[in-house]
């Protein structure tokens, strides 16, 4: 009883959220509205509020601010705000998001329920870096070589000039309180990345035991990626957790980390590299258990799961 419980208390939840998701067919012009208001509306109402519904551009760099870099609607509007996937730091109440707090790196809908209406507004927005996909490399015969995701565009190039696994080291010579901690380093842990371009071999890390000199079927550990592009970000520092899985064979991955994975993936949202369209699987909703009982499973850190043959 419990459990179904917890089952229909997890539907309900993301319900809100994919009721952002849910007019998929009606998005024109990066805009969208319904006519499901009440009736002594005129039907130009709320799609005048979603016209105003904005936060002046589509792709949000990181900066190198005082304090935490957070954009706002460019007119006030009231009701109630909400992102899918929710791995933004968003003011529900007033739409204001914080790019700082966020994480970087992903294609999110923001979506806009005006006060005295059940419509939803939404809008694209991109906070700008790098992702990789949630994804199983099988090593036999081939390097398997995990390539970033920029802009959740892929094959789009971050550019020339970009460095991966920044250490604690002044290198834009303006001090060390924008440089990440010590010891983050993932190169130095056996990770076999490419420092201009973020691209990791995973037989070659197995090999320099980044998951230990003879990881059992299940080894998995977190690494934090620091890294600058030369962007519009100006070579903020910015960075990913990620998740490295090893098993010797598919047989030995987990039902459950199966379905995690597919979960993960359906909330990534990707831009065709030729049309700048975006696709966007339907969205799976789960629960999974931990210690405290229920979480859901997000998009982040990406599951790097290698397997050997």
């Amino acid at each position: 009883m419990k459990t179904e419980k917890l089952i229909f208390t997890s539907i309900t939840a993301a319900a809100v959220c994919l009721l952002a998701c849910s007019k998929e067919n009606s998005l024109r012009n990066n805009n969208v509205s319904n006519a499901s208001f009440a009736s002594a509306q005129p039907e130009n109402v709320v799609t005048n509020i979603c016209d105003q519904f904005s936060y002046g551009d589509t792709i949000f760099y990181p900066q190198e601010l005082p304090n935490d870099y957070i954009i706002h609607t460019l007119t006030p509007l009231s009701g109630t705000f909400g992102c899918f996937p929710d791995e933004l730091k968003m003011n529900p109440l007033n739409g204001d998001i914080d790019i700082t707090e966020g994480e970087t790196g992903l294609k999110y809908i923001v979506w806009f329920v005006p006060t005295g209406t059940t419509d939803t507004c939404r809008k694209f927005i991109t906070v700008s870096g790098i992702d990789y996909t949630d994804s199983i490399y099988t090593l036999k015969n081939k390097p398997g070589v995990a390539k970033p995701v920029y802009n959740s565009t892929p094959g789009l190039s971050s550019g020339s000039n970009a460095e991966f696994d920044d250490g604690h080291d002044d290198d834009d010579g303006d001090g060390f309180l924008d440089e990440p901690p010590t010891g983050q380093e993932v190169i130095p842990q056996g990770v076999a990345l490419d420092k201009s371009t973020g691209a990791i071999n995973l037989r070659q890390t197995i090999a320099n035991g980044a998951l230990g000199p003879n990881p059992l079927p299940g080894t998995f550990k977190d690494f934090v990626l620091n890294y600058r592009i030369s962007d519009k970000s100006v070579k903020t520092l910015n960075k990913l957790s990620f998740r490295l899985y090893y098993f010797q064979n598919k047989t030995q991955i987990p039902a459950r980390l199966k379905k995690q994975l597919a979960a993960k993936k359906s909330q990534v949202i990707l831009n065709d590299g030729s049309t700048q369209n975006f696709t966007l699987s339907a969205p799976v909703f789960t629960s999974i258990t931990n210690k405290n009982g229920t979480g859901e499973v997000k998009c982040r850190p990406p599951y790097i799961i290698v397997v050997q043959q």
